[in-house]
């Protein structure tokens, strides 16, 4: 479960009742994520919101959704 509070993105595991406050490149991502994508869309989405280059957006997409793994909020 997820909302948008006060201009922060906010990640529940309703079985933990654990919560993520996610950053604005996360707030940018999950959205996308939620709906189905894959890495490739991703790093193409912060590369043209951010202006990151590909290598750094690719390093920022693999640790989001490793975070979002280790904390059991998107499935394997």
């Amino acid at each position: 479960m997820w909302r948008r509070i006060e201009g922060e993105t906010v990640l529940l595991d309703l079985e933990s009742s654990l919560y993520l406050g996610i950053n604005d490149t996360g707030s940018v991502l999950w959205p996308v994520m939620v709906r189905g994508t894959d890495r490739g869309e991703l790093v193409d989405l912060l590369v043209s919101t951010d202006g990151v280059e590909e290598s750094r957006a690719a390093t920022d997409v693999d640790a989001f959704v490793e975070a979002c793994r280790s904390r059991r909020l998107l499935e394997p």
